[in-house]
């Protein structure tokens, strides 16, 4: 295991490289080891995989930002959100965090035009 807590690593998400990487501090190591399936009756339950991986908390509230507000990813906090981190989706250690531009989301270019019903029309 090269990893420890506090540290602070850059992680990839399980659903696809769309989503950006973001930095989270590791905190509580978890191990779940595999399950044979057990006879209940005439049925048999299935086998449970073992699993590995780390309870981790966000770093940066603007990382938290851009995936709450293009992805629909609930993080809110950094420090209070807690997730689950795979030991496969760890990318690297962090020695330094980077500065992270703020996120500010895309405006519209195009502004549509909202006519009041109330008014009555002019020039016609």
């Amino acid at each position: 295991m090269k990893y420890k807590i506090n540290d602070i690593v850059l992680v990839r998400s399980t659903a696809g490289d769309e989503i950006p990487n973001i930095h989270v501090k590791l905190l509580e190591r978890v191990v779940v080891k595999e399950r044979k399936g057990r006879q209940i009756g005439m049925r048999k339950t299935m086998d449970w995989p073992g699993y590995s991986g780390w309870e981790a908390t966000p770093v940066s509230q603007d990382e938290c930002d851009r995936l709450r507000s293009e992805w629909s990813i609930p993080l809110t906090k950094p420090g209070e959100d807690i997730t689950f981190i795979h030991d496969y989706c760890i990318i690297k250690r962090v020695k330094k965090l980077p500065e992270i531009k703020k996120y500010q989301p895309e405006k519209r270019s195009k502004r549509r035009k909202v006519r009041n019903f109330n008014q009555k029309k002019s020039g016609k």
